[in-house]
């Protein structure tokens, strides 16, 4: 659609199932149902025209160790998330120091007591933080504005404590 800025809404072709781990591993369980399904045809036909009856299992075990392989990665993608290893990501680092700098100059103090960063898409990140802080001006709405500049943190949520 036509709305004065040139960009693609939509994902490359084929790159789609890079950004969604649910999608990646309909992919992997597609291509890894392929692979061992050629697999046992190329095994099949080996035994049937050549006798060798050994390529079977062979295939078997080389399909087992595919799927393995895949798999593997999946959980390890599918881990960083569930046990917040992106709390260990740059980004964590990154929003520190934008909300330091209400610090300077600000009539009160700011202290960001809680952050937590999520991944929920490639290139794509949650956020929650809560501050601490005396100073009247800071409110979620000057939280966000703040981190616009990380295009990457497309859901931020925002809890301000008042001291006193």
């Amino acid at each position: 659609h036509e709305h004065g800025h040139a960009h693609h809404h939509e994902p490359v072709p084929g790159e789609r199932y890079k950004q969604d781990i649910n999608l990646r591993a309909a992919y992997v369980h597609v291509i890894a149902d392929a692979a061992t399904s050629v697999l046992a045809i190329v095994a099949l036909a080996a035994g049937l025209w050549l006798g060798w009856s050994w390529l079977d299992p062979v295939m078997g075990l080389l399909g087992a160790a595919l799927v393995a392989l895949w798999a593997v990665g999946l959980l390890r993608e599918s881990a960083r998330g569930l046990l917040d290893s992106e709390m260990d990501h740059p980004l964590a680092e990154e929003i520190r120091s934008a909300l330091a700098g209400f610090n300077a100059g600000a009539p009160g103090s700011v202290q960001v007591a809680d952050l937590h960063v999520w991944r929920i898409g490639r290139d794509k990140y949650a956020s929650i933080i809560g501050l601490v802080t005396d100073d009247p001006l800071v409110d979620p709405a000057a939280v966000k504005a703040r981190l616009a500049e990380h295009q990457e943190l497309v859901h931020v949520t925002v809890e301000i404590n008042r001291r006193g």
